[in-house]
C-alpha cells in the first residue's frame, strides 16, 4: 500500500523518443502533411545508439491493437505505404526496421509514450518506460507522473492506494476535463483505441446529475447506459459509442425516454464550456472581467438547462472564480461580493465531494483556487467550502499540500502566504530600524 504522496516507481527510460529536429520535422510536414506528427517520433530517436535488444523489448513488450498488423484494410495498406517511403529517405532507419517493424513501433510510441508537453526543459526525456508506460489509465486515478531533474519517470500516489489496487493515472491529464460525463470522457479516450472500464466510467455517470423534465426536481436524472458492445476486435471511434438511451429519476422513479432530456442544450454546453477553458487567459486590458463574465453566463444558462447539479455548470463555476481572481489583481472594481465568491466556492467543493471524491488532482485544483480568494477576500477556509484542519479529508494530505506551496492556515482559519510571512519579518525590521 501507498500514502498519499508516496513515490510509488522511479524508473529510467527504455528507449528515449526526444522530438524531433524543426528541420527535420519541417521536411516531415511538406512530404506527409498531417501524418507528419505520427511519424515524427521515428526520426527523433537516435538509433545508432539502440540496440537489438532494447529493439526487440520495445517492439514486443507494448500493446498494439490488432488491427495494426493487418493487411486486408485501406488505412494499413496506406499506413504501410507511408513507412516504406519514410524508411526510403533514411538509411540510419532502413538499416534497422522493415516497414511493418516501423508501423508497430509508431503505434507503440504514439499509444504508450510519456512525454511533458508542459514543461519544454523536459522534452529530451520523453521516452517508453518498461513499467511505467503499462500504467492503466483511470478517471479517478491513483498516481500522476512527472520527470526528475535526471529524467527518471517518476510516479507518486496521490491518494491512498490500497494493497492490491491497479495502479493508474490518466491518459488524458489532470486537468478539470476529467469531471466531464462518461460519455464525453469515453469518446476522447476512444482515439486510444479502447473504452474505459475504470470504476468511475462502469459506476452511476454522477457527473451528468440532470433536472428531470418531469418532477422538475434538480439532478435528480441519471442516463442508464446499455451494455457495453465487445470491443475486442475493430478500431473504435467516437460516434461507436452509444448515448443512453434512457434516464431514470431518483425522485420520482420515471424512466424518461432521451426525446424528453435537454440533450441538444447539454451538447452545446458540452462543447462551449471546454471549449471556453481551453483558450487560456488573454493579456489584454479588461480581458479578465469578459473572460468571467463569459463563464458566469455558460453557468446560467447550464443552471437553466440542465441544472446545476451537471458538470458543465460546476467547470463553469470554477472558470469563474479562476478568471476571477484575476480579475481581482488587474481591476480596480469587482461587481460581486464576498459571498457571492464564496457560494460558489461552496457549491464547486460539495459537488466534487459528493461526485467525484476520488479524483485527488481536481479537487485540489479547486480547493488552491478557493484559497487564494480567501487570502485575497478573508472569510475563513471554511466559508470556502473547506475545513481548515483537513480541507479534503479522505487521507489526502491537503493540509501538507498547502504547506508546500507555501500556504499556512492561521488559528482563526484564514489563509497566509509565504509571501505575508516574508513581508511580515520586513515590516518588524523596519519597526526596531534595523
Amino acid at each position: 500500500s501507498f500514502a498519499c504522496g508516496e513515490l510509488v516507481l522511479s524508473e529510467d527510460a527504455l528507449l528515449r523518443v526526444p522530438d524531433t529536429s524543426q528541420e527535420a520535422g519541417q521536411r516531415l510536414q511538406n512530404k506527409f502533411g498531417d501524418r507528419a506528427p505520427f511519424l515524427a517520433p521515428a526520426l527523433g530517436v537516435q538509433w545508432d545508439r539502440v540496440s537489438k535488444e532494447e529493439l526487440k523489448s520495445v517492439l514486443n513488450l507494448f500493446f498494439v491493437h490488432p488491427s495494426v498488423s493487418r493487411s486486408d484494410t485501406k488505412q494499413a495498406e496506406t499506413n504501410l505505404i507511408i513507412c516504406k517511403d519514410l524508411l526510403e529517405g533514411s538509411e540510419k532507419l532502413k538499416s534497422r526496421l522493415q516497414p511493418m517493424d516501423l508501423l508497430r513501433f509508431l503505434h507503440i510510441v504514439d499509444l504508450n509514450i510519456h512525454r511533458d508537453d508542459e514543461k519544454p526543459e523536459m522534452a529530451c526525456f520523453a521516452g517508453i518506460f518498461v513499467f511505467g508506460s503499462k500504467f492503466s489509465h483511470s478517471c479517478a486515478p491513483n498516481c500522476s507522473w512527472s520527470f526528475s531533474p535526471e529524467g527518471r519517470l517518476q510516479y507518486h500516489a496521490v491518494r491512498p492506494i490500497e494493497a492490491d489496487e491497479v495502479l493508474t493515472f490518466s491518459y488524458i491529464g489532470n486537468g478539470m476535463n476529467l469531471l466531464t460525463s462518461t460519455i464525453e470522457r469515453r469518446r476522447r479516450l476512444s482515439t486510444l483505441w479502447f473504452v474505459c472500464q475504470c470504476a468511475r466510467c462502469k459506476g452511476p455517470d454522477l457527473s451528468r446529475k440532470i433536472r428531470c423534465p418531469r418532477c422538475g426536481v434538480d439532478g435528480s436524472c441519471l442516463p442508464t447506459y446499455g451494455q457495453d458492445p465487445n470491443w475486442d476486435t475493430g478500431m473504435i471511434t467516437p460516434q461507436m459509442l452509444p448515448d443512453a438511451e434512457h434516464w431514470h429519476c431518483g425522485s420520482c422513479s420515471a424512466n424518461c425516454p432521451s426525446a424528453e432530456m435537454p440533450l441538444q442544450e447539454e451538447s452545446e454546453l458540452a462543447r462551449l464550456v471546454p471549449g471556453a477553458m481551453m483558450q487560456g487567459r488573454s493579456e489584454e486590458p479588461g480581458s479578465s472581467c469578459k473572460e468571467a463574465t463569459r463563464f458566469e453566463q455558460l453557468r446560467a444558462r447550464a443552471a437553466a438547462s440542465v441544472g446545476t447539479r451537471h458538470w458543465t455548470h460546476t467547470l463553469s463555476g470554477f472558470a469563474f472564480l479562476q478568471r476571477s481572481l484575476v480579475q481581482l489583481k488587474s481591476d480596480p472594481v469587482i461587481l460581486h461580493t464576498e459571498a457571492e465568491f464564496q457560494a460558489v466556492s461552496v457549491e464547486i467543493a460539495e459537488w466534487l465531494k459528493a461526485n467525484a471524491s476520488a479524483n485527488a488532482e481536481q479537487r485540489l485544483s479547486a480547493m488552491f483556487v478557493a484559497v487564494r480568494l480567501e487570502h485575497d477576500l478573508g472569510g475563513g477556509l471554511r466559508a470556502w467550502g473547506y475545513d481548515p484542519i483537513d480541507p479534503l479529508g479522505g487521507g489526502l494530505n491537503s493540509a501538507m499540500r498547502l504547506r508546500e506551496h507555501g500556504w499556512e492556515v492561521t488559528p482563526e482559519g484564514s489563509m497566509r502566504s509565504k509571501d505575508d510571512q516574508l513581508s511580515a519579518v520586513e515590516n518588524t525590521k523596519v519597526e526596531r530600524g534595523l
